[in-house]
């Protein structure tokens, strides 16, 4: 997935009077940055589209155009990374890979919490056979941010990839206790338990999205999967007797 557009932070300023030069200069710098930003969010629209048509190199040539708009976006940065991984992964270059790596690490340190960004990252080092380091970091992310859900989330993700389906369910119980409304969280959930076996409480939380959201037709195909389950798993015990 890449972004279509850049997510821009509002700031509250103090009001005072200003001489009318240094009241000018601040205007032309305003509108100087709040084009920047235009301006690479329209690049960033363009390089999707770019992407989701399989178009890599149009794809990184507009997100490169888009960081040259606006060199602290970090969603283009996330942008062009998962652009040079599905150019790596295609084409087996490692140099490509590379790129991509150096890419996800500088949209980190733009905004530690763009959370795609840490899960392509992740992605990225397990499939270069650095499956410790990924779980580093989404650990030393998690660390950093203790009391926010997205590292939580993420980590379980990670954990359920790897077949580790009760460390999965811990970290998603521990992100509900954070937050027993997250959509993602309670989506997630939904998966482990019903990968687990656990079919009722999965329909429990998959239920308890579509509360919350009602705009989720996977939610609901994957209710009416797992009731499904369960009424073949109870007629296959009835006629076992």
């Amino acid at each position: 997935m890449v972004h279509s557009s850049k997510q821009t932070a509002q700031r509250r300023f103090s009001i005072r009077l200003l001489p009318l030069a240094q009241w000018m200069s601040l205007t032309l710098l305003a509108c100087f940055q709040l084009g920047c930003s235009i301006n690479a969010d329209r690049y960033n629209r363009l390089g999707k589209e770019a992407f989701d048509e399989g178009q890599m190199t149009e794809a990184i040539n507009q997100f490169q155009t888009a960081l040259s708009a606006d060199p602290n976006n970090s969603d283009a940065y996330y942008n062009l990374a998962a652009s040079y991984y599905t150019l790596g992964k295609r084409t087996n270059n490692p140099q490509a890979l590379t790129q991509a790596e150096e890419l996800y690490r500088q949209a980190i340190a733009l905004n530690d919490m763009n959370e795609d960004a840490h899960r392509g990252l992740a992605c990225l080092l397990v499939d270069t056979n650095r499956k410790q380091e990924a779980f580093n970091s989404l650990q030393q992310w998690q660390a950093r941010h203790p009391t926010n859900i997205d590292p939580l989330i993420e980590l379980a993700r990670l954990n359920q990839e790897f077949g580790n389906s009760r460390q999965a369910a811990d970290l998603l119980t521990d992100a509900l206790l954070l937050d027993s409304q997250n959509v993602r969280a309670l989506t997630a959930m939904g998966y482990v338990r019903a990968s687990q076996g656990q079919y009722a409480q999965a329909i429990q939380n998959y239920n308890r999205v579509l509360q919350l959201d009602g705009n989720q037709p996977q939610v609901a195909q994957q209710i009416n999967e797992l009731q499904l389950r369960m009424a073949q798993a109870n007629q296959q015990q009835k006629t076992s007797y």
